[in-house]
């Protein structure tokens, strides 16, 4: 199986952010949005605990056409309630191309298809491990209009999913997003 280089998540946050100016010209949409979401994340593990972090995630999008934005993850979450470390969490970020379908005239449907990298830390008996991963990564969600310039939104997204100890990392997130 190819393996692919490891990107951190400062490293692929960078990616995203050059991959967004690419995406911007002329005739986009002007404008952005910020997106602040409470977030659960799922970890999947090899000892068959649960390891439910909970965090936040922020979210920075850039309309590329009337149907799609280019859209940038960035969050984490902790977890100290777990029988498998003392303290375990998760930081990710991503990159994402979203589809939207109007569903009536105030929301949304929307799906995501990008690539995000993992990074998995936890602490046992005073002892440091850390695990760095990437992958594509998908999700779906729906956004309501509350106003002109503010959003709810609500998304499941499997930020990782492969072989190994932590094998998939997924989060339902509820948040707002306000554009600019």
């Amino acid at each position: 199986m190819a393996s692919i280089t490891r990107v951190g998540p400062g490293g692929a946050v960078l990616i995203a952010i050059l991959a967004a100016f690419l995406f911007a010209s002329k005739g986009v949409q002007a404008g952005g949005y910020v997106g602040l979401d409470g977030t659960s994340l799922d970890v999947e593990n090899a000892a068959d605990s649960e390891l439910n972090p909970r965090g936040l995630r922020l979210r920075l999008g850039i309309p590329v056409g009337g149907m799609f934005d280019v859209e940038f993850h960035l969050g984490g979450g902790s977890d100290r309630d777990n029988v498998i470390a003392d303290k375990f969490s998760t930081t990710y970020a991503g990159a994402f191309l979203k589809g939207y379908v109007p569903v009536g005239s105030r929301s949304a449907l929307f799906v995501l298809g990008g690539f995000s990298a993992v990074d998995l830390s936890q602490s046992i008996d005073g002892r440091e491990f850390s695990d760095g991963r990437s992958s594509v990564s998908w999700g779906f969600g729906l956004e309501t209009e509350l106003s002109e310039r503010l959003d709810l939104s609500a998304d499941y997204v499997l930020y990782l999913s492969d072989d190994g100890p932590f094998s998939a990392v997924s989060a339902v997130n509820l948040g707002f997003k306000l554009y600019f």
